[in-house]
């Protein structure tokens, strides 16, 4: 009985201890600012926004330069209760308007043959479009339902918009829990590894604080699989990009607050870049690469961003860098505007166009120069 006692005392005293630590790193990690609140589908002196959409996550510039793709990001676990299904859609640049996308089922030719589906229900996350060697325009969607795959696709131009044919998948390794992918033009790819599935939410919680290594990225290809990158572990991997010569990586690590260049050659870093927030997803474009970075940390959205019903206007800063050095060019922050919690900025005639993980709108702001 008194070795009993004595147990159950060791255990209440491990939980004190974990929920004073918890509380102690609320309390330390929070920021000083303000959200303004966001009512209704109101553009502002900074921002234009357009709305209609549900969580637009990640955005891909299509070939005519006038249409964006979207994915409309639902939930995963465990930073939601469960999963939720959610969409792909166009936004018309010229029109100002959002579009459905017609989506089909063709055959597997550009995945793997164990890895089938027979619907068309999606949670996807970060995307990629690329055109193949052989002219085709291959697209990469990270889905998280029913399972979590890499789902593969072909952009078809369909009088004067666009539509995508299901062209295959890729089943994630064991315990895989993609954020983002970056293609290259023989099909083959890139994704970041978040975090091993079924990591718990206090566990990400204390390495956010910690910043200890939680995932790494993974490369694929159809002779070989997927295969661990080497020197690309990190503090949870996020956005990810390829350079136009496809000799390096661009990887964003978010409790690391890192952007860090990847040689696919020598694979060491080459360069990196520490934002004042934690970097999200990142664009190519020219020279440049464009990441979008939320200033803000977790406690900040348990304390300001808790209703997931409304949209939340945390601050966020979207940089300009050089594809070389990554030195900044430009940065442009943004606090108590019409968008927040932002996750991707890219570059069309002059305007970068923002999404977010949680929301209803997507936003632009002018470039003056």
């Amino acid at each position: 009985m008194k070795l009993i006692k004595t147990i159950s005392l060791g255990i209440l005293l491990v939980i004190g201890v974990v929920a004073l630590l918890l509380v102690l790193l609320f309390l330390t990690q929070t920021s000083d600012y303000q959200v303004t609140s966001i009512d209704s589908c109101q553009s502002d002196s900074k921002l234009t926004v357009f709305c209609q959409f549900s969580n637009p996550e990640d955005i891909v510039i299509l070939p005519d330069e006038r249409h964006l793709l979207i994915s409309e990001f639902g939930a995963i676990v465990p930073l939601s209760p469960k999963h939720l299904p959610g969409n792909i859609s166009l936004f018309d640049t010229a029109t100002a308007r959002k579009k459905s996308i017609k989506i089909s089922l063709g055959d597997n030719i550009w995945g793997e043959d164990q890895c089938q589906r027979d619907d068309l229900v999606f949670s996807p996350h970060g995307i990629d479009l690329k055109k193949r060697f052989d002219g085709r325009y291959q697209l990469a969607v990270i889905n998280h339902m029913p399972r979590e795959t890499i789902e593969m696709f072909e952009l078809i131009k369909d009088d004067g918009s666009w539509e995508i044919k299901w062209m295959g998948c890729l089943d994630a390794p064991n315990l895989g829990y993609f954020n983002d992918v970056a293609l290259r033009r023989d099909g083959s790819l890139f994704a970041t590894h978040m975090y091993d599935k079924g990591t718990p939410y206090w566990k990400l919680a204390y390495v956010s604080f910690a910043k200890s290594q939680t995932g790494y990225v993974y490369q694929w290809d159809l002779n070989n699989g997927f295969l661990k990158v080497p020197n690309s572990e990190g503090s949870f991997p996020n956005g990810i990009s390829i350079s136009d010569d496809n000799k390096s990586l661009f990887i964003n690590y978010v409790f690391d607050r890192r952007t860090a260049k990847l040689d696919l050659e020598s694979y060491k870093i080459q360069a990196e870049h520490f934002s004042t927030g934690t970097p999200d997803n990142s664009s190519v474009d020219g020279e440049f690469l464009w990441v979008a970075a939320q200033d803000n940390t977790s406690a900040d959205l348990l304390l300001f961003c808790a209703d997931a019903a409304r949209q939340c206007s945390a601050p966020f800063t979207i940089y300009k860098l050089r594809q070389d050095n990554l030195s900044e060019v430009e940065k442009f922050f943004f606090e108590q505007t019409q968008i927040g919690l932002v996750t991707v900025g890219v570059n069309l005639k002059s305007k970068i166009w923002l999404g977010t993980f949680r929301g209803d709108r997507v936003a632009s702001f002018e470039l003056t120069h």
